[in-house]
Formats: structure tokens, sequence, C-alpha cells
């Protein structure tokens, strides 16, 4: 059956957020315990890192390439290490954030896929956003922009509750759209402008997000382990409601989980 098909790609979403989950948790407690380490008065700590380069190119050493120090070098000392390891803390949160979501865009990819067996209207606006020569194709599902506009005309308004706010599924997926291209395309700056753009959307960012402010248009994203953790749960339920309403739009069965069908 169709659902139980949508329901196994979920579920190997599911191992990818699960893994996210418990890795971000590990990485932080190991450099916490580092902070708390060096903390104390009489702790000494003192370390630097450069980028060495080989030119493939000049002259050898017996074959070997002669290796030059870059300009590019860290120092950590006792005073600046919890700062330091707690940038590096966030922007790995926002890089797995960034895995998560392009499993999250696989996910939907697949869910359209099996969609349009059932659905001609379906399949016929997918084949409308293939690249020329293109054929249908599970592969072929577009990705970015593309399946944006296929989200946009195939769910239509539907809102769900996160604690006392309420949102709907395309305002959800623009903000994890836009916040993933920043982190990717842009250094984990964030312009205010496109994020702000709506009441409903300044508010879900501010929900699953934290941010410092750099200038008038300018934020610098930023997660801590608990604010991971929260945005991994928000993942995983938003997925699930795109299986929930995918399945009522077609009558299928979405109690697939344990115990759902209780309730």
């Amino acid at each position: 059956m169709v659902e139980h098909v949508l329901k196994s790609y979920l579920d190997k979403y599911y191992d990818l957020l699960i893994e996210y989950k418990y890795t971000a948790s590990r990485i932080n407690k190991i450099f916490l315990a580092e902070i708390e380490k060096y903390s104390s008065e009489e702790a000494v700590f003192q370390t630097a890192s450069t980028l060495i380069l080989r030119d493939w190119s000049g002259k050898t050493d017996n074959g070997w390439a002669y290796a030059y120090p870059t300009d590019s070098i860290i120092y950590i000392n006792k005073e600046n290490h919890p700062e330091f390891v707690n940038n590096m803390l966030s922007k790995q949160f926002c890089l797995m954030y960034v895995q998560s979501f392009e499993g999250l865009e696989k996910l939907l990819r697949n869910f359209l896929f099996e969609l349009a067996q059932i659905d001609v209207e379906l399949r016929s606006i997918i084949e409308g956003k293939l690249k020329r020569g293109q054929v249908f194709s599970q592969k072929n599902i577009p990705d970015g922009d593309s399946l944006i506009e296929i989200i946009n005309e195939i769910f239509d308004f539907f809102l769900y509750q996160k604690n006392k706010i309420q949102f709907d599924l395309k305002t959800s997926f623009y903000i994890l759209s836009k916040t993933r291209h920043f982190i990717v395309h842009n250094n984990y700056l964030l312009s205010k402008s496109k994020i702000f753009c709506s009441i409903d959307k300044g508010n879900l960012f501010e929900e699953l997000f934290n941010y410092n402010s750099i200038d008038k248009d300018t934020i610098e994203l930023k997660l801590d382990a608990e604010g991971f953790r929260k945005l991994m749960d928000f993942m995983c339920e938003f997925a699930f409601q795109i299986l929930k309403k995918s399945c009522l739009k077609y009558n299928l069965n979405w109690k697939l989980y344990k115990n759902m069908d209780k309730n």
C-alpha cells in the first residue's frame, strides 16, 4: 500500500535525524567537559594550528613536494577557548541542520514520485518542472526552487500547531529552505528582509533558531545543543505532518506509528 511505502522513506529519514541528535549531544558533552577542565585558575591551555600547502607543480625534494605555511593561523588560549568552542559547535550544528534539510528534500522528492503514480494531475505538474530532455523518473524529481513550486501547488493551506503558535506547511518549508541556503552560501549570515518578510515567517524562525544581530539587515545564525535538539524534533514532526497531509489528501491511512490508532 502507498502509505507504507511513504512510511519506509520517512523511517530512513528518521534514522538520519536520530544519528544527528546523538552525534550533537556527544560532541557537545565532550567539548563542554574540555571547557570545564581548563576553567580552573591553575589550568594552563594554549594551542595553535596553521594551514600548510604543498606545491604539486613546483620543485621537489627527492620526489616530495615542498611544504609552505599559509597565513591562516588559529591561536587558542585559556581566555578565548570557551568562545572558540561555542562558535565551533554552533557551526557544526548548523551544518548538521543543512544535512537534515537535504534529507527532507530527498524525502519530499520520494513522496512526490510515489504519489504521482496515483495522481495524474500531480505527475503532469512534476513533468512541467522537468529540465529539457528529462523524462519522469524518481531521480529526476526536481529539487530547489522547482520543488518549492510543486509543494506550493499541491499543498493547500494546512495549519499545524507548535506550542501556542500556528503555522502552515508552505511557510515552514520556506523558512527551513532559506535558512539552509544562507548557511551554505553566505557563511551563516542571513538577510532579515528575507526571513522576517511576514509575521508568520518571522515567528517561526525565532521559534526554531537563535541569532545575533550584525547590522540593520544582517543576522548571524547561532545554534547550541539544546536548540539543535529542538530543531531536530521539529524536523521529525514537520516531516510527519507532510506524510499525514499526503495521506489525508489521497484517503490513505496516516496512523502508521505505535498507538496512533488510539487517539
